[in-house]
Parts: C-alpha cells; sequence; structure tokens
C-alpha cells in the first residue's frame, strides 16, 4: 500500500448522508504533480487491436487475441452438472427484483468455500499521516497493515487542510510526530488535539515518539495515544474509534440493508381481527398478568418494549455496549413469553416499540418477536419513507408484522397543529410496504423512546471514564498546563523554581515504574518545598480536583438526560379527533393494512370503545398501565416496607436519575422471584388482571364493566 490515494478513493465519506467534498489536494502531499489519475479497471477500447470484436463472458484480455478472431462463444453447462431441485439463477440481464435475490446461484464443488465479499475501498476510512511519520520506516509498517485509505500531508498541505477537503466522518484518525518530552508534551499534545479536532470533536489523534517514555499516554485525553516502537494495539485503537462514532452517529450505523440472503422470504403472519389491546413491558415480571388476561379472554394480547426501555428497566449491563445489552433481553423476553403461553395457554405476542436502529431491529427479529415498529416519524415525510422501506425490508426477510409511524405524537396532549394529516398521510401509505400505520390523532404519551440520544450519552460516559481511572493522570496535565500559564502571566521565566517545580511534580506522576499516588507526590512535595511555594501545590491541587469534579458533573448531566422523565401534563384524557380517525381508516380500506393508535392511556373509556368501530386494530398502553401495576405491587410488600415508600411512586413527573433508582429497587425487591407466580400468582396479580380487562381490554370489545370477563368478542 502506497501513501497514494488511488483514483476515486479520496472524498468517499464514511457516513451515510455525509456532505461530500471536492478530493482535489486530498492525496497532493504524494501524488507528483502532473502524473496522470490511474483509469479504471475496464481495459481501455485503444488497448484492443483494430478489428477485434468484443469478447463475451467469460471476458478475455485483448493483448491474447489476434487481429480479426472471432468471438469466443460462451461456455455451455450441461444440465446434469446442476444437481436437482437447485433454483435456476437469473438469466444475465434480468431485472433484480427483491423474488431474483433470493434464487442462489449454483452450488461450489465439494470442498470449495465461498470466498466471502471484500470491503470496498470506498467503505474504508482515511488515515491522515504527516510525512515525517510515513518515512519512518517501522511506523509506516504498522500503518499500512490497518489497510485504510493513507493521505500524507506536507508543509504544503498541512493536516488541517487536508481534514477540510474530505468529508464529514470519514478520517478514522491523524497520526503525527511529536517533538517534545516531558510536561511540553503534554501542553503540545492538548493544542495540536484541539487544533485537528476543530471540526470532529471525535478524530482520532496519534502521536508518534521514538521512545515511549517521553509521553504519558494516560495523561492524553480520550482517543488520543502515543505509536512507539514494538506497539501493536493500533488496530484495537481504530475500532475503538469506530465503535464511539457509532454510538454518536446515527447514520453510520444505520446503511441500508444489504441485498437479501439465499433462501425463500418467510410471510409474515396473518393478523389479527378485531381490536387488540398492547401493554408496555417496564419489568419483565408485568408479563404474566398480560399471559393471564390473555388466557381468561381466549384473545390475543400484545406487550411492547422499546429498546430505550429494554436498557434502562431490563438489561443488567451494558459493558458490551448497548445494542448487544438490548439483544440479550430481547432474547431473554422471548424466552419468558414462550414459557407462559406454554404454561397457561394463553396467546402473548412480542412488540418491538419505537426502534429507529437497524441492528436493534434485527435483534428483536432474530430473537422472534411478533411484530416491529420501525420509526421514521421524527424525519421529514421523504426521510420517513426512505427509513421505514430499508427497515422494512430488513424486517421482511424474518417473517414479522411492521409498523410505521407518520407524525410525531405529542408528548404533553397540549399543541393540536401536529397532527397527522390526511395527505401527508396518503402519501406515506402508498410509497411504503407496512402492515401496521401509527397516526397523531390528538393522543399523547411519554418520552421513552429517546434511545438514539442514550447510546450517545453513554458513549460519552465511556470517554470520560476512560482516562478518568485511578488519580486521572490527565486531569492532573490539564491542571499542570494551566498552573503554567498562570505562572507565566505573573511574570515568572520559563526556567524560574515555580516551573520547575510543576515540571518535576508530572514527571514524578507519570513515573511508569512506580506509579505513585498523586495524595503522596503533593505529600512528598509539601516537605520539601519551601514555605513560599506552598501556595503553588495547592492551587495545582485545586485545578486537579477541579477538573475531575467537572467530570463527574457531566457525567450526573447525562445521566439525568437518560432517565429525564415526561413533563408534567394539564389534562388526564385527550380529545382524540375521531374525524380524522375515520378519514385515515377510509384510506386504508381494501390495502390490507390497518391503523395504530399510541398513548391508550391518555384516551377516555368512551374514546376507546369507538376504536373498534372505526377498523382501528390495535391499541398501546404505556404509563397508565406501568402507573397501575406499581400501586398493585405494593399490596406485594411487607407492610413496614411499603410504609417506607414515597408517596409519589407512581406519579408521572419526578427527579429523573434518584426516581428511577427507587422505582427499580422497588420493582427488584417485590418481584424477584416472580418466575415461580405462575402456578400460584399472588393476589396483587388477580388484582391487576381484573383492572387491565376492566379499564383496558373491555373497552376494544365494545363491552360495558358488568360484560367485561372473558369470551371473545
Amino acid at each position: 500500500m502506497s501513501g497514494t490515494i488511488r483514483e476515486g478513493a479520496a472524498g468517499a465519506g464514511a457516513g451515510a448522508g455525509a456532505g461530500r467534498k471536492a478530493d482535489t489536494g486530498s492525496s497532493a502531499g504524494s501524488m507528483v504533480p502532473g502524473t496522470p489519475r490511474a483509469s479504471a479497471s475496464v481495459t481501455s477500447a485503444s488497448a484492443m487491436a483494430p478489428g477485434t470484436p468484443r469478447a463475451s463472458a467469460p471476458v478475455t484480455s485483448a493483448n491474447s487475441m489476434a487481429p480479426g478472431a472471432p468471438k469466443a462463444p460462451t461456455p455451455v453447462t450441461s444440465a446434469n452438472s446442476t444437481p436437482p431441485g437447485t433454483p435456476k439463477a437469473p438469466a444475465p440481464g434480468t431485472p433484480t427484483t427483491p423474488l431474483t435475490r433470493l434464487i442462489p446461484g449454483p452450488p461450489l464443488p465439494p470442498g470449495v468455500l465461498r470466498t466471502p465479499a471484500r470491503r470496498s475501498r470506498a467503505d474504508l476510512p482515511h488515515a491522515v499521516i504527516s510525512a515525517e511519520v510515513w518515512h519512518t520506516g517501522w511506523a509506516r509498517a504498522a500503518l499500512e497493515r490497518l489497510e485504510l485509505r493513507t493521505v500524507i500531508a506536507d508543509e504544503r498541505l498541512p493536516c488541517e487542510r487536508v481534514l477540510d477537503t474530505l468529508a464529514a466522518q470519514s478520517v478514522a484518525f491523524v497520526c503525527e510526530e511529536l517533538p517534545v518530552s516531558g510536561l511540553a508534551a503534554m501542553g503540545w499534545a492538548a493544542r495540536r488535539t484541539e487544533a485537528l479536532r476543530r471540526d470532529d470533536p471525535l478524530l482520532g489523534v496519534v502521536f508518534l515518539v521514538e521512545d515511549d517514555r517521553a509521553l504519558d499516554p494516560r495523561a492524553l485525553g480520550p482517543l488520543v495515544r502515543t505509536l512507539s516502537p514494538g506497539d501493536t494495539d493500533l488496530p484495537d485503537f481504530l475500532a475503538e474509534v469506530q465503535r464511539v462514532r457509532r454510538e454518536f452517529h446515527w447514520e453510520l450505523r444505520n446503511r441500508r440493508p444489504g441485498a437479501l440472503p439465499p433462501g425463500t422470504a418467510t410471510p409474515p403472519p396473518a393478523r389479527w381481527t378485531g381490536t387488540v389491546p398492547n401493554f408496555n413491558v417496564k419489568h419483565p415480571s408485568m408479563l404474566l398478568p398480560y399471559a393471564l388476561l390473555s388466557a381468561r379472554t381466549r384473545r390475543e394480547v400484545y406487550c411492547e418494549i422499546s429498546p430505550q426501555e429494554a436498557l434502562l428497566f431490563v438489561a443488567d449491563s451494558a459493558a458490551r455496549g448497548p445494542a448487544a445489552a438490548v439483544a440479550e433481553v430481547f432474547r431473554t423476553l422471548r424466552q419468558d413469553v414462550d414459557r407462559l403461553n406454554t404454561a397457561l395457554g394463553s396467546r402473548l405476542r412480542l412488540h418491538l416499540d419505537h426502534a429507529d436502529d437497524h441492528e436493534v431491529i434485527q435483534a428483536a427479529c432474530e430473537a422472534g418477536f411478533d411484530s416491529v415498529m420501525v420509526d421514521g416519524s421524527g424525519r421529514t415525510l421523504h426521510q420517513n419513507v426512505l427509513f421505514t422501506n430499508a427497515a422494512t425490508e430488513l424486517a421482511r426477510r424474518y417473517g414479522v408484522l411492521v409498523e410505521g409511524e407518520i407524525g410525531s405524537i405529542d408528548g404533553a396532549g397540549l399543541r393540536k397543529w401536529n397532527k397527522t394529516t390526511t395527505g401527508d398521510f396518503a402519501r406515506f401509505v402508498e410509497n411504503t410496504d407496512l402492515d401496521l400505520i401509527g397516526a397523531h390523532v390528538g393522543q399523547f404519551h411519554s418520552f421513552d423512546y429517546g434511545f438514539a440520544g442514550t447510546r450517545r450519552s453513554l458513549a460519552e460516559v465511556g470517554l470520560l471514564d476512560d482516562r478518568a481511572t485511578g488519580d486521572d493522570l490527565h486531569a492532573f496535565a490539564e491542571a499542570c498546563a494551566r498552573v503554567e500559564q498562570d505562572l507565566t502571566d505573573a511574570g515568572l521565566p520559563r526556567y524560574s523554581a515555580e516551573h520547575r517545580l510543576v515540571a518535576a511534580l508530572a514527571r514524578r506522576a507519570a513515573t511508569e515504574d512506580e506509579v505513585p499516588r498523586l495524595d503522596a507526590v503533593f505529600r512528598e512535595a509539601r516537605s520539601r518545598v519551601p514555605v513560599f511555594q506552598r501556595p503553588l501545590l495547592d492551587a495545582l491541587e485545586r485545578e486537579w480536583l477541579e477538573r475531575r469534579l467537572a467530570k463527574t458533573r457531566r457525567k450526573t448531566e447525562l445521566w439525568d438526560e437518560v432517565f429525564a422523565t415526561e413533563p408534567a401534563r394539564e389534562h388526564r384524557y385527550a380529545a382524540i379527533d375521531h374525524g380524522l380517525v375515520q378519514a385515515l381508516t377510509g384510506a386504508l380500506e381494501g390495502t390490507g393494512r390497518a391503523l395504530v393508535v399510541h398513548g391508550g392511556s391518555s384516551l377516555s373509556r368512551v374514546d376507546l370503545t369507538t376504536l373498534p368501530g372505526h377498523g382501528v386494530a390495535r391499541v398501546n398502553f404505556g404509563s397508565g398501565v406501568y402507573a397501575d401495576y406499581l400501586e398493585a405491587l405494593r399490596a406485594q410488600l411487607p407492610a413496614d416496607l411499603a410504609a417506607d415508600l414515597p408517596e409519589g411512586l407512581n406519579s408521572l413527573t419526578g427527579e429523573g436519575t434518584w426516581k428511577h433508582v427507587r422505582r427499580m429497587s422497588y420493582l427488584a425487591e417485590a418481584t424477584r422471584d416472580w418466575r415461580s407466580w405462575t402456578e400460584a400468582p399472588p393476589s396483587f396479580v388477580d388484582t391487576f388482571v381484573s383492572r387491565l380487562e376492566r379499564c383496558y381490554a373491555a373497552p376494544l370489545r365494545g363491552r360495558t364493566p358488568a360484560e367485561a370477563p372473558g369470551g371473545r368478542s
């Protein structure tokens, strides 16, 4: 691999939808002026002998054919060479359709493995390398093993200008030489990192050092490291940069799915008749009453969970990443639902709610969910259609029902102008291939669906934790640089004893062999320095602790954002627009699709009873059911423990993180053995099931309270 970018390589952004910039100059530091660009891999017509006809497949090199040679015949495959039952591959030139993409190619001979598709060079990120680093033999070898698109920067085209010419998010890291060492290296590295990250705060930065003692990597910030002879973990650093970027940027992890794999497409299951309830799962123990409701009414009952809820309410750990944690929750829920359906004879179904990540949708489909909601409602109509179609194509491979949504749901129920319009609804239906469609008809529901924002927050928490371990040498290096600047501003020359003291403390703290604790470093220094320099030590310690405290405060703010609660509502019930509901269901008549109403807890019983007559297929219930469950669960706890619970435990407003901690601690204590309740459910479960039937299920069958128990409608 050379430092010169090949034709068509520069300027190709790694992020979908990223703005493309001109690639002129992106390789100016490595291409010789006047050198012609390499042509495409197709042989030029001028390279063929005059009069030579074009060869049919397989293509024969023009240099191997004599002038006037006849056209090479296409090899004929014997009919006996294809095993019986093998589907015929589509003929050349046949338009590619979802059906033809399902037809596998001819089988390979026994013992011959299919060659995996290599990653396109245009999909590889760039690495901007300074000329000094590139001409260092051992460093060049380490960088070439990464197989990135390398751009060489020099004095004519410095790294900052190269970054300006490349597309956003297309550069994985920049590698420069570190010209200084010690405390000066810490300040120089911090300034260079800030300059290089002017447009991309997640840009990886690598500093070349010939001696690993020149700069302690613990003193560097997140996604910054050194490269010294013998280092072998540069691929891990590249993977970490790409992982963090995927967590921060939705578009980098949501490319359109590839072609359908060989096999037979699984048709979606037949939809139910009538209007069914869909209850939210904030805790796995809520599955039991839902299954009991299904068994007692002999009807299908859906239960739903969003990626956000799976991560914050159910997941045990996010150490492997949010997506992996959510996928594990999906598999566990599927096992619990199957166990309950077998034991109780229920027809409980699993639904993924408000998912806008392809990998999360695929995880739910692979876990065996019965339906998924692909939520692009927060985007423009055109972007919503594009995302919905891509996610629908992915879900169709697993044969699950697919729901989409048009028009954002009002979270507080106070605005009236953002209802779904009939024109947007008709365009959305016409341009998508969905089974179910959710719309805003005046209802509202809560805000437990910010999974993309949660992934960004968790990634930022991880970056803050990355250098904050132990004594947080990164914060100490920043404090040393700040105190040195204060000394300079105070008129003390660089050679003064105070400057030398700060440098000595920085070197002592960064000693690799002993790795002393900073409190021991300060204690040792206080016993040796003159009294007039003691304020300098205290100022340095204060700067260090303030930086550590600032990181902790930022992490607290991020957790509050993750567990932020919905705003207070001024109305208990929303007023739905029945005329709009009738118009939307009328637009779906004869299309084989049906309407879904979210925010069922915000609707009065009168409004709920009208929805079956309008042909609504499913009504989702969330916050109201959760509050009812928490209240019913209080009876399960001992009297003394229940009395100690805060009065507002099931209120709809709270203090963010601490409110969530209280609720989850309460649920964990009261439902620790909920899987053993199947044979003999506690009394509070029966009470809660009766409330589900009376307040939520019966109105959807047009039943009165007296007619509520059991039976089909």
